[in-house]
């Protein structure tokens, strides 16, 4: 098999459904059990000015998934500041076709369970898609339903 094609697809937070309120805080899940890698990718709207692209964008970590212990290379923030932030939170242009932030996450090194938490700089409907790469063993069809459709050419 491929190995671009052994992944798994989770949405963390689907695309469109809730309109967000500006600085209101929202998470998403992400189970990682057998899965050594995972590319998370946070994706926003375009805005007609140029503001924040979140208030408020962390990945966590825990046993469950409802634990959260901060993992700071993924927590943003207005400025890096060592043992408490990692990255600087990107701006939107206004003229841009949206944001994209992603994290590239070495799971060997986490606990099972990740969450993101998200808190847009204005109303907003974003999305956060999962790929879980690497897996343990071969899993054959590892899109449970994830994916509707599957097309390979």
């Amino acid at each position: 098999m491929i190995e671009s094609q052994d992944t798994k697809l989770e949405v963390m937070l689907a695309p469109g459904t809730t309109t967000l309120a500006t600085n209101s805080s929202n998470y998403g899940y992400l189970d990682t059990l057998g899965w050594d890698y995972a590319t998370i990718a946070y994706m926003t709207n375009k805005f007609a000015t140029t503001s924040a692209c979140a208030t408020t964008l962390e990945l966590t970590e825990g046993t469950n998934s409802t634990a959260a212990s901060a993992i700071v290379a993924f927590t943003g923030g207005t400025s890096v500041v060592a043992d408490s932030t990692g990255f600087t939170i990107p701006v939107y242009e206004g003229t841009s076709d949206g944001t994209i932030v992603r994290f590239n996450v070495n799971l060997t090194k986490r606990e099972r369970y990740l969450r993101i938490k998200v808190a847009p700089g204005a109303a907003d409907t974003p999305h956060v898609l999962a790929t879980l790469s690497r897996g343990r063993e071969a899993i054959p069809g590892s899109d449970d339903g994830s994916v509707a459709v599957d097309v390979t050419g």
